[in-house]
């Protein structure tokens, strides 16, 4: 099924030819709805057996339309998710499968204007104690065993990210010399770029992954737990862009911690929760 829900907030079936000829395109030999919810502020709604996609542009979104989607945003089932498909200086992607989150989401975005469009990266900082004692993942219990062990990498901490699986989602870096943090291993549980392994990394800068904005943006971060010498826990949401593919969204958990090998050498390690429901505010 397919609706447009118009400035009004009146759904109407779609396609329709009612309401092609109230547009004035009784006819149209192009995509009318794409349009309609371009230029004229209309809301196209699509469902699917197993998604929904609710498509608008971000800054054209009425009150009434709100008003007239919430009853369907608030009763969207947890089983199903929604996609939102919005312009915004380019089209632009999310899933969601919690009602509230998703309603808060379509309500910012409607106010949204293009001049006031999202960074690229953004993260929200959280203070490792108290964030350690109220989580339950394996992030948390990769920082007390950094907490316990003094900072002190070994045997035990690989066996740690072996057996939690966070071996896979996590990067050892290195300063080495003026080519700054390099990576020297890496999981193969990172998938932002659609043919480019993390892995290809080793031996080489951090930064220069295929979106190098982002891959510099990720390398301060080391860089400033490695200065600091202390963790660093971030929530993410980034819009990751490289050749080849269209701009993808990526939110995690991260956790940075700075270790000491038995030389004294230190390393640097990134590790990461996908966390695709989670929203930092605009």
């Amino acid at each position: 099924m397919s609706y447009l829900i118009d400035p009004s907030g009146r759904w109407w079936r779609w396609p329709s030819q009612l309401l092609a000829e109230k547009l004035g395109y009784p006819d149209p030999d192009f995509d009318l709805a794409g349009y309609a919810v371009r230029n004229l502020g209309y809301v196209w709604l699509m469902v699917e057996n197993n998604v929904t996609f609710l498509q608008f542009r971000a800054g054209s979104v009425g009150g009434a339309t709100l008003g007239s989607l919430k009853p369907y945003l608030m009763n969207a089932a947890p089983a199903k998710p929604v996609g939102l498909v919005y312009f915004a200086s380019g089209w632009m992607e999310e899933v969601y499968t919690e009602p509230h989150s998703l309603h808060r989401r379509v309500v910012a975005l409607a106010a949204l204007r293009e001049p006031r469009m999202r960074d690229l990266f953004m993260r929200e900082a959280s203070q490792p104690e108290p964030w350690a004692q109220q989580q339950q993942s394996g992030l948390s219990q990769l920082y007390a065993l950094w907490r316990d062990n003094g900072g002190r990498i070994g045997p035990v901490v690989q066996d740690f990210l072996h057996r939690s699986g966070l071996e896979q989602r996590t990067v050892f870096a290195e300063q080495r010399d003026q080519a700054g943090l390099c990576v020297v291993a890496s999981g193969g549980g990172f998938s932002i770029y659609d043919s480019f392994p993390m892995h290809q990394l080793i031996g080489r800068p951090l930064s220069e992954q295929p979106d190098r904005a982002y891959g510099q943006w990720v390398a301060q971060a080391y860089a400033d737990c490695r200065d600091a010498a202390a963790p660093l826990v971030d929530d993410i949401d980034a819009i990751v862009e490289a050749p080849g593919h269209d701009p993808r969204r990526r939110r995690y958990q991260r956790l940075i911690l700075p270790w000491r090998d038995n030389a004294g050498s230190v390393i640097i390690t990134g590790s990461s929760l996908m966390k695709p429901d989670m929203a930092i505010p605009l």
